[in-house]
Order: C-alpha cells, then structure tokens, then sequence
C-alpha cells in the first residue's frame, strides 16, 4: 500500500529481520497476502493494514500491478493501492515488523529497499526512476535526514 500524506512523504515499514521474512530487515510497503475470506484486493488491503497498524482508510485506490519474487522464488502479482493519510506513524500500534516512518522520495535510494519499491514510490511521486541503484548508504547532509523531524505532524 503506497501509503502517502500532504507534504510528499511515504510511510515505510522496517520489516523483521527474522527467517522466512519477505525481504527481511528492509523497508517496505505495508500489506500482506489475500486470505480466503477476502471479497476483493480492496478488501485484502483494507484488512492488511488494519491488522498491520490499525489504520481504516476506506478511501483505496488502485495504482498498479507489479511482480515480486516470493520467499520460495517464486513470482508473485501484487495489486498496489494508494490513499492519503496525515497522521503520526508513532501513534499506530505496529504488530509486524519494527517501525513505520515517514520519508520523501529523494532520500529512498538510500534505505535498503526492493527496487520496485523504489521505482513505485518514485513513479508515484512522479520523479523519474533513480539511476545507479542500489546506491551505497550515505550519510544525509547535516539536519537533512528526509523524514519528518519527531513531533512534526504531517
């Protein structure tokens, strides 16, 4: 789910860095699987980031279909929806993964992320796609780290 707020940022999950973790130790989007009881993608979306962080955002919109590479190599299609959302990751109660963060798109070359994570963020930003990737981690200049300050609100 390419979950976005007002200013241009894009919240991010730090996955477990655990054995049978889908990209394990990484920033990701948040979502998850279909479950035989899911209605739709929309609904499936719904559910994963209810369950993930306890946010309802009914306001889903398809973005686009991707392929991934499963935990056993295997492709997998994924559906990617967006919606907007302003509010403080802090406040949501995280039951996967380490941390969710706001970032801008100019600073996620930086994070250890999946390349198609990196082109949709981009994609969806409408900046074109970042050159050179995977980029070795560099310090961002000083007071620059591209996620909001804490105790900023979006």
């Amino acid at each position: 789910m390419l979950l976005h707020n007002e200013a241009g940022a894009y919240l991010l999950h730090l996955r477990d860095n655990l054995p049978g973790v889908w990209e394990p130790g990484s920033w990701s989007l948040p979502g998850g699987g279909r479950e035989p009881g899911d209605r739709s993608l929309a609904e499936t979306a719904r559910r994963e980031l209810r369950e993930e962080t306890g946010l309802d955002l009914p306001g889903l919109e398809p973005f686009a279909v991707e392929t991934a590479t499963g935990t056993d190599g295997s492709p997998v299609l994924i559906q990617i929806f967006t919606a907007r959302w302003n509010g403080d990751p802090a406040t949501l109660h995280l039951t996967e993964g380490v941390l969710l963060h706001w970032f801008r798109p100019g600073v996620t070359p930086r994070l250890r992320l999946a390349p198609s994570t990196l082109e949709l963020v981009h994609r969806h930003a409408g900046l074109p796609a970042p050159t050179g990737w995977p980029v070795s981690p560099q310090e961002p200049p000083a007071g620059e780290t591209g996620a909001d300050p804490p105790g900023r609100r979006p």
